[in-house]
């Protein structure tokens, strides 16, 4: 694959195949993302990448498609798998560990394997965090570049269709028992109680806003993940036994000025929809909170939860806790003949809960939306991926 084919734009025909993913990835006048793309994608790389599309094929179906040898492909998608420009299929991955736990059961005769197939990943949530983990000189540019993309609208067909690139859990506390019953993959407390040590990792966020601007949010670094671990993997500095996992868990939401993010897809290797993990982002580094603050035509970024902010006007003391922590600028102040009142906007909640957390009068509280509102949350990724496909198709009609 070293010869380059001039007849074609690799890197073009790579940035319109990750747009016609259903993550998307806006096309703009000044070519900003075919930036971005040559900083993280080597020529051979983007070449056999833009060719790849959402549908999970074979190393041997891939190489006979494109014309190239097996084995060369397979070293270039293995490459590439880690930086998450390309996954894996996560159902055959499933189906593969199961088949070796039989297998091991009955003390039989292995059976043989299933072949491993490859697809196209999105660029957010995807490649775009796994180049951000790099060292902070690499990054840099990568990350004004982003920033700009998005202020010159690259956000439009990554964050605004629904549902979002991820949504929020809120709070632990603001919801009642029942609430949780219904929808599980809020109940951060049963995801603690499944595992005993967990994997937490530096928000790649932050390390953008550090990268671009030199400075970023006075939150803690290490914030992101929770993911439960299997008891074989050794603790370290990013792998906590639960009670630290738990202690730093409490500390962060302690501090109220965060969203729950979860990543969909978590069911895929749960018996049931759970909690597994989310990331804690505030609107000064996040991605796809901050997004709304480049571009201010986005109305829609992070996924909402099912519920929504309620306030007691006759309750509210105007102390502006609630303003310090929401973090998508729902609450703002606003001049009233006797000084200042903390004004609630529902349409830019989005439903987490630190609010409520932090209200000490008791003037807040959440309640589910109608049903009209309610969103069902995708079991799987490819769930997820034909609701955002059926999105976009209503958009444009």
């Amino acid at each position: 694959m070293n010869d380059q084919d001039t007849s074609v734009d690799v890197y073009e025909r790579l940035a319109d195949a990750l747009d016609a993913l259903p993550s998307g990835f806006t096309r703009t006048p000044s070519k900003l993302e075919i930036e971005m793309i040559k900083i993280q994608f080597t020529y051979e790389e983007a070449s056999l990448a833009g060719q790849l599309t959402r549908i999970p094929e074979t190393a041997a179906e891939i190489a006979e498609r494109v014309g190239l040898d097996e084995e060369e492909v397979t070293v270039l998608l293995e490459s590439m798998v880690p930086r998450r420009m390309v996954r894996a299929d996560a159902v055959h991955a499933a189906v593969a560990a199961a088949t070796r736990k039989v297998e091991a059961k009955a003390d039989q005769e292995p059976k043989e394997e299933p072949v491993k197939k490859y697809r196209l990943n999105p660029f957010l949530v995807g490649w775009f965090e796994a180049y951000l983990g790099q060292p902070m000189p690499e990054t840099e540019r990568f990350a004004k570049l982003y920033e700009q993309y998005v202020i010159e609208g690259g956000g439009e067909r990554i964050f605004a269709p629904r549902p979002g690139p991820q949504g929020v859990v809120p709070y632990r506390g603001s919801l009642k028992p029942e609430w949780l019953e219904h929808e599980p993959y809020n109940d951060i407390d049963a995801h603690f109680q499944r595992y005993d040590r967990f994997l937490v990792i530096d928000c790649v966020c932050k390390k953008e806003q550090v990268a671009a601007h030199g400075h970023s949010c006075d939150m803690p670094i290490k914030r992101c993940g929770f993911v439960g671990m299997p008891p074989a993997v050794p603790l370290s500095e990013n792998v906590l036994p639960r009670e630290e996992a738990i202690k730093l868990f409490e500390e962060l939401e302690a501090m109220g000025t965060m969203i729950h993010e979860g990543v969909y897809g978590f069911t895929m290797t749960a018996e049931a929809p759970q909690f597994v993990g989310c990331c804690n982002c505030c609107g000064d580094c996040c991605a796809i909170l901050n997004a709304a603050r480049l571009d201010k035509s986005l109305k829609e970024t992070v996924q909402r939860s099912n519920y929504r902010a309620v306030k007691d006007n006759d309750k509210c003391t105007n102390c502006g806790e609630c303003v310090r922590r929401c973090q998508v600028l729902a609450y703002t102040w606003e001049k009233t003949e006797d000084g200042r009142a903390a004004v609630y906007n529902r349409d830019k909640c989005v439903g987490c809960g630190a609010c409520v957390m932090g209200c000490k009068f008791d003037a807040l509280h959440l309640e589910p939306v109608s049903e009209d509102e309610w969103y069902h949350v995708p079991s799987c990724f490819t769930e997820w991926e034909e609701k955002r496909l059926a999105s976009l198709e209503a958009q444009e009609k």
